[in-house]
C-alpha cells in the first residue's frame, strides 16, 4: 500500500513536469513564430540598425574614456615622478647642508676645545706665575717685616675698583664707602700703608640699634652710655697690647657709628709700614669673641679730615649715622689725636705677659650679654698664671652674672610696659 503511494507520487511528479515542459515548447515555439514574423518588418530592422550603431559607440566611448583616463594617470604620474625627484633633490641638499652645518659644528667644538684648553694652560700659568711671585712677595715681606730686607717693589702699586673714575671722595677721607664695591666712583686701595683698617671689631648692642625692627625702639634702655663706656676701655686695654706688639703705634681710633659701613671699625695707625705689615700678617684670619678678624690697609688723607668736627661738640645732625667717623675717646687720652709718638714706647715694655692664644674656632662660656672679662674670654691667652688670675677672673665672671641679671630684669619691665600700653 505504501509503494503504490509513492508510486503515484513520483508519478504525479513526472505528469507535471511533462506538462510543464510542453508548455515551455509550446510558448518557445509561439514566441518564435512572432519573433520571425517581426524580424521580416521594416521596423525592427531599423531598430536592429540603431541598436548596432549604439553598441559602436559605447564602444568608441568606452574606448576614449579608457585612453583619457590612461592619458590623465600619466601626467599625474609624471606630476608625481617631478614632484618626488624634487623632494628627492630637497632631501639630499639637506643632507649635504646637515653634514656640512655638523662638519662646521664639530670644526667650532674643536676650535672650541682647543681654545678651553689654551685658556687654560695660560690660567694655569699665570695661576702659577701668580703664586710663585705670591710666595716671592711673601718672602720678601717676611725679611721687610724682619727688619732684613727693603720693602718689596710689588708693594708700592694699589688697586681700584673702576680704574679711570673719579676717586670716592668718603672712601679716600675714612677708608669705606656706604656703597661698598657698588659704588659708581674709583675706591683706590693700597697694597700696604702704615695704617690698618679692622672693620666691625669692636661690637656693642648700642652700635647695633639701626639694625633694629620697629617693635624695638626702646632698645636703648638695655644699656646706659656710662656701661657702653666703661666696656670700651676693657676693649680698649684688651686690644692695645696685642697691637703694640708688632710696633710704635701712633694713633688708635675706634668708631661709634651705626652705619654698617663704619660700624665698630678700628683704625691703627702705626709709625711704619713694616709694623702696619707685620700687624697685617699675624692678625687677618685669627679670631677675636668667637669672630675672625679681617684686616686691610688704608691711605686717609688726614685723621682731621676723616673725623667729624662736630661730634665732640654734640653739634652734628646726623649723630651716630653720620658717614665720617665719631669716635670713642680712648681711655687716658692713649693713641689720640694729639698724643706723641713716644707714648708707644713705654706702653711696649710693659705688658710681656700678655700673650694671645689664637685657633681657628675659639672656646667661650655662654653668657647673656658682653661680658666684662675680655681678657680672660676674648682674647685666649698662651701662658697665663692660673693661680695668680682665677681670682679676678671669678670676680669679673660675677659682676658679669650681675649686669645680665639686671638687663633681664630691666627686660621684663619693658615686656610688662608693652603689655600695658597693648
Amino acid at each position: 500500500m505504501g509503494k503504490h503511494k509513492e508510486w503515484r507520487k513520483v508519478a504525479k511528479k513526472m505528469r507535471r513536469k511533462r506538462i510543464r515542459s510542453s508548455a515551455a515548447a509550446k510558448r518557445d515555439e509561439i514566441e518564435k513564430q512572432r519573433m520571425d514574423s517581426i524580424s521580416k518588418t521594416p521596423y525592427y530592422k531599423k531598430w536592429l540598425a540603431e541598436q548596432e550603431s549604439l553598441d559602436l559607440f559605447r564602444e568608441q566611448e568606452e574606448k576614449r574614456a579608457s585612453i583619457l583616463a590612461h592619458q590623465k594617470w600619466e601626467y599625474l604620474e609624471t606630476l608625481a615622478q617631478e614632484r618626488w625627484a624634487r623632494q628627492q633633490k630637497l632631501l639630499l641638499e639637506e643632507e649635504v647642508k646637515r653634514k656640512e652645518q655638523e662638519a662646521l659644528i664639530k670644526k667650532e667644538w674643536e676650535k672650541e676645545q682647543e681654545k678651553d684648553r689654551l685658556e687654560k694652560e695660560a690660567k694655569e700659568m699665570e695661576e702659577k706665575k701668580k703664586r710663585l711671585q705670591y710666595e716671592r712677595i711673601m718672602e720678601e715681606m717676611e725679611s721687610f717685616i724682619d727688619g732684613t730686607g727693603a720693602k718689596p717693589v710689588a708693594l708700592n702699586t694699589s688697586t681700584e675698583s673702576n680704574p679711570g673714575k673719579e676717586p670716592c671722595q668718603f672712601f679716600s677721607k675714612v677708608g669705606a664707602c656706604r656703597f661698598k664695591d657698588s659704588c659708581s666712583r674709583n675706591h683706590i686701595r693700597p697694597a700696604i700703608s702704615h695704617i690698618i683698617l679692622l672693620p666691625g671689631f669692636y661690637t656693642h648692642l648700642s652700635l647695633d640699634v639701626g639694625t633694629q625692627g620697629e617693635y624695638d625702639t626702646d632698645i636703648n634702655l638695655e644699656f646706659d652710655h656710662n656701661e657702653r663706656y666703661r666696656d670700651f676701655e676693657e676693649f680698649f686695654d684688651d686690644i692695645t697690647p696685642e697691637l703694640e706688639k708688632y710696633g710704635r703705634i701712633s694713633q688708635i681710633r675706634v668708631c661709634s657709628n651705626t652705619e654698617p659701613h663704619l660700624r665698630g671699625n678700628v683704625y691703627v695707625a702705626y709709625q711704619s709700614e713694616r709694623s702696619a705689615a707685620a700687624a697685617y700678617k699675624a692678625l687677618n684670619g685669627r679670631y677675636y669673641a668667637s669672630r675672625m678678624i679681617s684686616v686691610e690697609f688704608v691711605n686717609l688723607l688726614s685723621w682731621k679730615a676723616a673725623a667729624c668736627g662736630l661730634q665732640f661738640r654734640g653739634k652734628c645732625p646726623k649723630g651716630s649715622k653720620c658717614n665720617f667717623l665719631h669716635v670713642f675717646k680712648n681711655p687716658r687720652g692713649k693713641y689720640s689725636f694729639y698724643e706723641t709718638p713716644a707714648h708707644s714706647s713705654k706702653r711696649l715694655s710693659t705688658t710681656p705677659d700678655r700673650d694671645w692664644r689664637w685657633t681657628p674656632s675659639p672656646e667661650r662660656e655662654p653668657s647673656g650679654g658682653r661680658t666684662s672679662n675680655r681678657r680672660q674670654d676674648d682674647w685666649e691667652c698662651d701662658s697665663r698664671d692660673e693661680n695668680g688670675k682665677t681670682d679676678r677672673r671669678n670676680s669679673s665672671r660675677r659682676s658679669a652674672r650681675s649686669r645680665s641679671k639686671e638687663r633681664q630684669s630691666e627686660r621684663s619691665r619693658l615686656s610688662e610696659r608693652r603689655s600695658a600700653h597693648a
